[in-house]
């Protein structure tokens, strides 16, 4: 059988898809792997393999089974098709592949990425990981280690569970330079920081994605030896609209504080198609201020000057004027407030020294 399999997320790189095609070529198929849509080549392909990781290319997959599905079999899968079941069958008329494909999530390789475990217990609203993989945390004892290490929740994993992936690692000799979803706040200690820190090369990365985390994200950064890491060392994913601009801009300051270094991310519904239509929750007003609010802490603006002097365009006024600690009213959120949550100052330390 003759079968293409489509990143249809290109350039990001797709581990599901090249293990996909992995695995049809061990099955005996002749396999053609294409980064993004192959246009009208192919079309002689019996079977056609499409992933997604975004939801938002989603309308790439279905222009090619649309093409392709009176032609050959079409399978699709991926996290970004999995809450956009409904809507898959509404327009292609085929079903979704919905969680891990046993069939090759396992699938041997040298990747640039691996998971050595699946699962994550915390079930975040806002991730689909707990969805897909369960909450129930399974070892993949057989798992090839590759340089990024894509496991949603290492601390959260058994120690011995823990120690028997680095053991791995080190036995097949493989830099772990990226531990890409990283740690838990809340199952972090220092006993974690020194099992990982002989073998993690990248920066430590984990969450405050919300201000009822802040006391767990205190402790791990002020409580352990983490606090000797670098700040560049310290890559704290920030999730950005899930609460009110006064809320997310505490939280990035609390992170810079802390003595680490912010990565900002604008809440996506999981069954987003045009990220330019997101609707903005709270006081967000539109899209392109939350793309402004990334880029200021992504790029690192504000190690040169305020938020409130940002001007990403000359026509426009500065879009976070509201945070000028003179017309600040930090109210943080009631869950946040009644676990002690510690208010601090609220303006961002922009001259500290990192």
């Amino acid at each position: 059988m003759k079968a293409i399999v489509v990143n249809c997320s290109a350039p990001h790189y797709n581990l599901g898809a090249r293990k996909c095609a992995d695995w049809m070529r061990e099955e005996g198929h002749q396999v053609a792997y294409y980064d993004g849509d192959p246009g009208l080549w192919e079309l002689d392909a019996e079977s056609v393999w499409l992933s997604v990781i975004f939801s938002w290319h989603a309308p790439i997959a279905r222009e090619i089974a649309l093409r392709m599905k009176d032609r050959a079999q079409v399978w699709a899968g991926g996290p970004g098709l999995f809450a956009l079941a409904s809507w898959w069958r509404k327009e292609t008329g085929l079903s979704v592949v919905r969680g891990l494909d046993p069939r090759f999530d396992r699938q041997r390789g040298q990747y640039r990425m691996c998971f050595a475990s699946r699962g994550c217990p915390i079930g975040c609203s806002f991730c689909v990981a707990h969805l897909i993989e369960g909450r129930e945390q399974t070892l993949d004892e057989g798992f090839l280690p590759a340089p990024i290490l894509c496991d949603n929740n290492l601390s959260a994993l058994p120690v011995e569970s823990q120690q028997y992936i680095i053991d791995r690692y080190r036995a097949f000799g493989v830099p772990l330079l990226d531990a890409n979803s990283g740690f838990e706040p809340r199952t972090f200690d220092e006993g974690t920081y020194r099992r990982w820190k002989p073998i993690l090369r990248g920066p430590w990365r984990f969450a405050l994605d919300e201000m009822r985390e802040l006391p767990d994200v205190e402790r791990m950064m002020l409580h352990t030896s983490l606090t000797h890491e670098r700040p560049r060392r310290k890559q704290v994913y920030c999730l950005v609209g899930n609460e009110p601009v006064e809320a997310c801009y505490e939280r990035a300051c609390k992170i810079i504080e802390f003595g680490g270094e912010p990565y900002t991310q604008f809440l996506i519904p999981l069954n987003c198609l045009d990220r330019q239509t997101v609707r903005a929750r709270y006081d967000w007003g539109t899209y392109q201020r939350g793309k402004d609010y990334l880029r200021f802490f992504n790029r690192h603006l504000w190690r040169s000057f305020p938020i409130w002097e940002y001007r990403p365009r000359e026509a426009e006024p500065a879009p976070f004027a509201c945070l000028h600690p003179s017309k600040r009213i930090v109210v943080l959120p009631a869950a946040a407030a009644s676990s002690g949550t510690p208010r601090g100052k609220g303006v961002l330390p922009y001259d500290h020294d990192l």
